[in-house]
């Protein structure tokens, strides 16, 4: 039996038409927007992500502008030391022809003009080098390394005549370099001195605490080595640490049965050795030690500079060294070293920035220790080129840009090591800022990569497929136009229906 009430198949058509309708909408969205996720509906999770890789991108954006800007700023100042860098090697032209004791003191006085004049311009090239009103040559200019996202410091320094070619002459004093290797004089048994200096041929313990005590060096009680233990892990009764504590064996003794414990290098310097040694297991011994017998003042903000290398020619070596106020025994460490295996180090210069004025004598001490536990010592300490590079000079002495002068021919000649170390001073400063674009340029590049990198993942994630959102659109483009025809079929069906009746 035929039911005509309800037109059930007209309003299935209808229904699954709008459903049709109702999904074109999402590839419709898709395909105007080019994206997957318009709204949390679509992909909560992926819409979260995708913001967290916008802000990432935004981030990497703005580094690469900043990192443009850095670059920009480092070659304005580059630029002007170029600038101050020709000067500095035209005022060398102007010193050394003033040098030339051929000229007459009028054309000193003409060349003083111009030397007067290319000071002046130094100056104003450092007080007027600007990026965006930030003067970079002043020495104010100190970024903390907010220019890329890798947060490269910036520091260029001050290049004002009264800054730039300033350098103080090193201190030495009597046979600071070892050159003067005679006559030796034979003190004792155990001590030897030649010009400037003395070496004690003797055990040196540099720990307290124990019933050997320490060694008494220059009338004050040698300091403490604050060196770790070497093998921390070794225990029992052969574990010796690095604070000379526990016995020796009877092979560990220095004096005229052994070498006299120094000679001098043929490359240089003097050589403290501890060959020939034995002690317990992991045992060491400090000694034969160095002492100047001058000593000399030192300022605090003095620099103390020494040349080096250590030895280990049968097993592990131990480098210390300090100096001695020698009127109040206080110390200050200067080296300490320990050289965990055999072999030798390279020439190094070891410096130290000195905190506490005072007459103070330099004490160099060779050690050696038993890395193995084979009981056999040895090793070698050289020492060479010991200078004190002072901070402060009086006014008169300082040697800057500002106060040179060529009116004679000694005035000229101190202008020609000025603007020699002025000139180094530029070179360098100029390589470093090169090598500071170098860095700002490779982060540029790697945040432009990485921002590359981050919008292909995010693309991934957020973006719409083509391929995909057009097929699914004619997909229900033809579910449409077939429920619509079922539509208009059904309805046929009934009119076909009333007919017959009527």
């Amino acid at each position: 039996m035929t039911k005509i009430n309800t037109n059930s198949a007209a309003l299935l058509a209808r229904a699954y038409g709008q459903k049709a309708n109702t999904k074109m909408l999402k590839p419709m969205e898709r395909l105007s927007s080019g994206l997957r996720i318009n709204s949390a509906s679509d992909d909560a999770a992926g819409l979260a992500v995708t913001n967290k890789m916008t802000a990432s991108i935004k981030d990497y954006d703005l580094s690469v502008r900043n990192s443009v800007d850095m670059i920009s700023l480092l070659n304005a100042a580059e630029g002007s030391l170029s600038q101050i860098s020709a000067i500095q090697t035209r005022l060398m032209e102007v010193a050394v022809q003033s040098a030339n004791g051929v000229y007459t003191q009028q054309d000193r006085d003409a060349m003083e003009m111009e030397l007067i004049a290319l000071v002046a311009e130094i100056d104003r090239i450092a007080g007027n080098t600007k990026f965006n009103d930030v003067t970079l040559l002043d020495g104010t200019y100190n970024s903390a390394g907010h220019g890329s996202r890798d947060k490269i410091p910036v520091n260029i320094g001050e290049f004002g005549t009264s800054t730039v070619g300033r350098y103080w002459e090193a201190d030495d004093f009597e046979n600071n370099n070892f050159s003067v290797q005679g006559p030796i004089e034979s003190i004792s048994d155990t001590e030897s001195r030649f010009p400037g200096w003395a070496v004690h041929n003797k055990r040196v313990f540099l720990g307290e605490g124990t019933d050997l005590g320490s060694t008494v060096i220059g009338g004050y009680r040698a300091p403490i080595d604050p060196t770790p233990t070497p093998h921390q892990n070794v225990t029992g009764s052969g574990a010796v640490g690095l604070n000379d504590e526990g016995p020796i064996g009877a092979g560990a003794v220095l004096g005229t049965n052994r070498s006299r414990g120094f000679s001098f290098d043929a490359t240089g310097g003097i050589k403290l050795s501890t060959g020939g040694l034995s002690s317990d297991p992991y045992g060491i011994v400090h000694g034969p030690y160095l002492i100047s017998q001058e000593a000399k003042q030192i300022h605090a903000g003095d620099v103390v500079k020494f040349d080096w290398k250590s030895d280990g020619t049968s097993d592990a070596g131990s480098v210390f060294a300090y100096l001695l106020e020698e009127t109040t025994g206080d110390t200050i460490i200067l080296h300490d070293y320990t050289q965990p295996l055999p072999g030798t180090t390279a020439w190094a210069t070891k410096s130290t920035n000195i905190t506490t004025s005072g007459n103070y004598k330099f004490v160099f001490i060779n050690g050696t220790y038993d890395a193995t536990g084979g009981t056999v010592l040895g090793a070698d300490f050289y020492v060479n080129n010991i200078v004190i590079e002072r901070n402060q000079l009086p006014a008169d002495q300082q040697h800057l840009v500002s106060q040179i002068s060529v009116k004679s021919v000694l005035e000229a000649q101190n202008a020609t090591n000025v603007l020699q170390y002025s000139l180094e001073q530029t070179a360098f400063t100029r390589a470093r800022l090169g090598a500071t674009i170098n860095r700002y340029q490779s982060s540029l590049e790697g945040a432009q990569m990485r921002g590359l990198d981050m919008r292909e993942a995010r693309s991934r994630v957020r973006d719409a497929e083509y391929y995909v959102e057009t097929t699914k659109l004619a997909k229900q483009q033809i579910l449409s136009q077939a429920s619509m025809a079922m539509l208009a079929q059904a309805n046929k069906s009934k009119r076909t229906i009333l007919q017959l009746i009527v």
